[in-house]
């Protein structure tokens, strides 16, 4: 699977609104010139089992060079744990850019849990592509937390390769940026395999965020289950495109995706197109898209019982987006994208609803 050529470093590379897959993210009007090139000096992480059970695998600066290296080392010595840390500085003065990428395979009846959590500061620009092959039987659980500063710019873009009786989650949590997109393809190699997508934005101010997802089934007996939810409020941009391609031949597909979205305000956008596209005939697929506003009801409810507007407002928020994060089997990561999701829930409304 190859994804069109994007070089963070040439502007002529940048889509634009022209590209169907990029209608509702313009790269070349957020970015109008090249970032400066970041001096960066590669270093690979020193491997060690963290005291939580995951190994530590450095990416600052989009850096990912041992990253299969890393992968089996965690599958070795911490029970397939891996943490990635992706921490990426700017400057204040023009965007500073960087670009990597990196791969894992996992050989047959491996298993990894991977939790990546990408932060950073001051105006820069980043743009990495990870590509993951699983082999039969194994299974990669993925979660990720963008968190990125407001002025950020990111495209992180991965290509997934499945394989029969294989398992492959994805969990996106993320509040947005100036631009931020993350971008998964899937290659779903049917035959008992199972593919699940999720994730929870929570957007506020200007920020963007584009979740774009493809899965291609070509192969008899495959599942993708997809779960997403978004927050938007202020002048911020939510965009989800999910495809989902069943090829003919590819009988017996379960393929399923649910996309639901609240507007907290007047101003702000969800740009949604979720997409299947079946040419088999012995399948059940089904997907489906709602937007609407807070339930009045449930926020009179939570008033009559002396509960804050701004207050019983961030508890329905992080009640909206709750269930996406208690499907995260590892039990360290649910509860860190619970609080993850609780911190956002409460700087959404600008109120605390933990002593309550």
């Amino acid at each position: 699977m190859t994804l069109p050529a994007l070089d963070i470093f040439d502007p002529s590379s940048y889509p634009t609104r022209r590209d169907e897959e990029w209608k509702y993210s313009d790269l070349s009007r957020v970015l109008r010139e090249a970032p400066k090139k970041a001096m960066v000096v590669r270093t690979l992480s020193e491997l060690e089992a963290e005291p939580d059970g995951f190994v530590y695998f450095s990416a600052d600066e989009a850096g990912f060079d041992g990253l299969q290296q890393a992968a089996d080392f965690a599958m070795q010595k911490s029970h397939g744990r891996l943490y990635i840390d992706g921490n990426d500085f700017g400057d204040e003065d023009g965007y500073l850019g960087y670009q990597g990428r990196g791969e894992i395979s996992l050989a047959a009846g491996q298993e990894l849990v991977i939790f990546e959590d990408y932060t950073g500061a001051f105006d820069y620009a980043v743009h990495s592509h990870l590509r993951f092959t699983l082999a039969e039987g194994a299974k990669l659980t993925r979660v990720v937390i963008l968190d990125e500063p407001e002025s950020a710019v990111s495209v992180r873009q991965s290509t997934v390769e499945t394989a029969p009786g294989s398992v492959f989650k994805q969990y996106v949590f993320s509040t947005g940026a100036k631009f931020q997109r993350f971008e998964t393809h899937v290659n779903h190699a049917g035959h008992g395999a199972v593919v699940e997508m999720n994730g929870a934005y929570l957007l506020k101010d200007k920020r963007h965020f584009d979740l774009t997802t493809r899965v291609t089934h070509a192969e008899i007996d495959g599942e993708t289950a997809q779960l997403i939810k978004g927050l938007v409020k202020d002048t911020a941009t939510g965009v989800f495109q999910g495809r989902i391609l069943v090829e003919k031949g590819a009988d017996g597909t379960d393929a399923r995706m649910r996309h639901q979205a609240l507007i907290l305000n007047d101003g702000a956008h969800i740009r949604a197109k979720p997409e299947l596209e079946i040419y088999a005939d012995d399948v059940q697929c089904a997907h489906g898209n709602t937007i609407g506003a807070l339930d009045e009801e449930a926020l009179f409810f939570c008033e009559s019982r002396g509960i804050p507007e701004e207050t019983a407002r961030a508890m329905l928020t992080h009640a909206f987006v709750l269930p996406v994060a208690d499907a995260i089997e590892d039990e360290v990561l649910r509860e860190t994208v619970l609080n993850f999701l609780e911190n956002a829930s409460e700087s959404m409304e600008g109120e605390s609803f933990h002593a309550l």
